[in-house]
């Protein structure tokens, strides 16, 4: 073989491993790009150690931590979202990768600067290898940059949103021993039913709906009666409702009954309802309060905390404030 066809062949196969190296390296690894810990298990792992906290918070604060179990449930999709891209990349990688290896062997890379016998050292060149895949398989490249930057993006979301969860756990863990008074203050209740018929006031001006809750939750209930009402509703008990509508320890104060966005004045008029019970929350032994998709819990450091979007007026909390009381 003479020595510009061995030189041929050699820059053949380097050029081989150079092409799947430069689609290997098309993506900076995750643990690059954002900065350590690298690698998605950590991330699983990291997640599993806060969820073991967040249980046992619940356990210890009396369950329905409605903010940190959304900021969970966020995470978690977060995390699934970055795998599923993770995969996508890892598919698309392996097509042009295999691409490109296709193209050497069959010697289709002519644009590729081939070496001289008296340079056999450095073979072919990166740009040479993008060039003629970009040239000739454009979409399957651009594909591979669009999976790049979502990959990257979805996981730096993840650890984003697992961070948001670790500062939530932080800030309620320093809580503890403040908690800990509020619930020696305010012991647990069991529902009772009232008698009265769902749509009868009994005693208040608005109608009542699920006319079943705790003592402490009817007191609140007629005091923000009192002052605010009457509502077009107030929706209480909720059979088979896992939280605290199921236990008879929340209320919905609604400025529309229709599903529909309130009107200015009814905003202004949940605004108001929504600060007297944060204003007196500890005399009544309130647990949180819900308004325009915020929540305010008291039993951590204070301040509404946005929620996730729920999809709707009603689930968002736009046309009536949510009232949880301990």
């Amino acid at each position: 073989m003479t020595g510009r066809g061995a030189a041929a062949r050699r820059a053949r196969v380097v050029g081989v491993s150079l092409a799947l190296a430069v689609a290997a390296l098309a993506m900076p690894n995750s643990g690059a790009a954002l900065g350590a810990p690298g690698d998605p298990k950590d991330d699983k792992a990291e997640y599993a150690k806060l969820k073991k906290r967040a249980d046992a918070l619940a356990k210890e604060y009396r369950g329905e931590l409605l903010s940190l179990d959304e900021t969970k449930q966020a995470a978690r999709r977060a995390e699934a979202n970055a795998d599923r891209l993770s995969r996508e990349y890892e598919t698309a990688r392996g097509a042009v990768g295999r691409l490109a290896a296709s193209s050497y062997m069959t010697g289709q890379l002519d644009t590729v600067p081939m070496v001289t016998s008296g340079d056999t050292g450095r073979a072919v060149h990166d740009a040479a290898v993008v060039e003629h895949l970009a040239r000739n398989n454009g979409r399957k490249i651009e594909n591979l940059r669009t999976l790049t930057d979502q990959a990257a993006r979805a996981r730096e979301d993840a650890r984003a949103k697992l961070a948001a969860v670790r500062k939530e756990i932080d800030d309620l863990e320093g809580q503890r021993d403040r908690v800990r008074k509020l619930l020696a203050k305010y012991k647990p209740e069991k529902p009772v039913q009232s008698g009265r018929p769902d749509g009868a006031g009994g005693g208040t001006k608005s109608p009542i709906m699920g006319n079943t809750m705790t003592p402490r939750m009817r007191t609140v209930m007629q005091e923000i009666d009192a002052k605010f009402g009457p509502f077009p509703a107030i929706g209480c008990a909720r059979p088979g409702d896992p939280q605290d509508h199921g236990s008879g320890r929340a209320c919905d104060f609604m400025e529309n009954a229709n599903g529909q966005m309130p009107s200015a004045s009814a905003q202004a008029h949940g605004d108001r309802v929504a600060q007297y019970v944060i204003d007196n929350a500890s005399r009544l032994g309130i647990k949180y309060v819900i308004w325009k998709q915020r929540i305010y819990d008291m039993r951590g450091s204070g301040g509404w905390r946005g929620m996730e979007d729920r999809g709707g007026i009603t689930q968002n909390h736009f046309d009536h404030v949510h009232v949880s009381v301990l």
